[in-house]
């Protein structure tokens, strides 16, 4: 489910994209109604008129949000248009070229719908546009323009259209790559981020292992919450979700830069670099849990932690660094529980 900043930043995406496509498009049949007044070509300045009337009141369905209904509007505008003036003016200005274009949009807007009828509707468009286009170069091939443009006005149409059309599918493809990547870095921090306590989970533990250099200048530490299924059986899961996010601002506030994450369950990984008495740096963690009030619903939670820890050690594997404070750990819970062992 989307959050209410993701469905601001997705609609602010698309509404700009409409709003930026819109513009171009108005400016695109300002232009040629400039240019069909200069080279007398009547038809299409009355056909870039109505186009023109058209663009402005698409203005209206982003203003209301209505994205479909502009999409389908301009792809049916833009095809109706380019057969028109390809059969005006034949192959060699390249009005055809704008066709190709729609693809893009087509699959573009479909991405942005999030419906399963928008990617047919999407492959239909682009079956039809292929179809349009080889059966415009074939009526071209065999009828007489209405117009027939000079030279100059031929090559500078066609060089205009080459150059719109690779621009949009530029313009299109770098605003989905930058959402895309967006929504990739995002999915994949989430993914590394315990929903519950906000801090990186197994998987995040693994990257900051995987990049960490000099792993002999440091302490992994694991502790796990003390009959944790005692203080959910008693008081209920809300409860224990309430000791596990606390649980984790202790200790974030206890190790100040030092890394921690849950690694699962009731069980947190501190990584910590060695320094002068450093039992008693992983221990003051223990300390702090054991004195803290964890109060809910005016109930007064005792809560205690055993904390195993181990030096790193002969280029071992990180699941053996793990497994190495883990046994000190069960040799705590062995022994008694509520304290450290390194």
């Amino acid at each position: 489910m989307q959050t209410i900043e993701e469905k601001k930043a997705y609609d602010d995406v698309v509404k700009k994209t409409c709003l930026v496509t819109n513009t171009a498009y108005l400016a695109a049949h300002i232009f040629y109604l400039i240019f069909f007044l200069i080279t007398q070509t009547y038809v299409l300045v009355y056909v870039n008129i109505g186009s023109i009337i058209i663009y402005a009141s698409f203005y209206l369905l982003i203003k209301f949000k209505r994205y479909l209904f502009f999409k389908d509007g301009c792809g049916i505008e833009i095809m109706a248009y380019m057969i028109c003036a390809t059969i005006l003016c034949g192959f060699g200005p390249g009005f055809h070229l704008c066709i190709i274009g729609l693809c893009i949009i087509a699959f573009y807007a479909a991405y942005f719908s999030k419906s399963n009828r928008s990617n047919k509707k999407a492959v239909i468009w682009t079956i039809m546009s292929m179809f349009i286009y080889i059966g415009l170069y074939f009526v071209c091939d065999n009828i007489t323009p209405y117009y027939q443009l000079d030279h100059w006005a031929v090559v500078f149409l066609f060089v205009a259209h080459a150059f719109i059309v690779f621009m949009f599918i530029c313009i299109y493809l770098r605003t989905f790559t930058n959402y895309a990547t967006k929504l990739e870095d995002r999915i994949k921090r989430e993914s590394r981020t315990d929903n519950l306590t906000q801090i990186p989970n197994r998987y995040g533990l693994y990257d900051y292992l995987n990049v960490l250099e000099n792993k002999e200048n440091y302490v992994l530490a694991i502790f796990d919450i003390d009959d944790f299924k005692k203080i959910n059986d008693k008081y209920g899961h809300i409860c224990g979700d309430y000791v596990l996010k606390e649980l984790a601002r202790i200790t974030k506030l206890n190790i100040g830069d030092s890394f921690i994450s849950r690694y699962g369950g009731e069980e947190f990984i501190t990584i910590l670099k060695k320094e002068d008495n450093m039992f008693d740096k992983i221990d003051l963690i223990r300390k702090q849990v054991e004195d803290h009030d964890f109060i809910f619903e005016n109930i007064n939670i005792d809560v205690t932690i055993t904390t195993g820890a181990s030096d790193y050690i002969n280029d071992i594997k990180n699941d053996e660094w793990i497994n190495m404070a883990d046994s000190k750990l069960y040799e705590g819970k062995n022994s008694g529980k509520n304290k450290t062992v390194m």
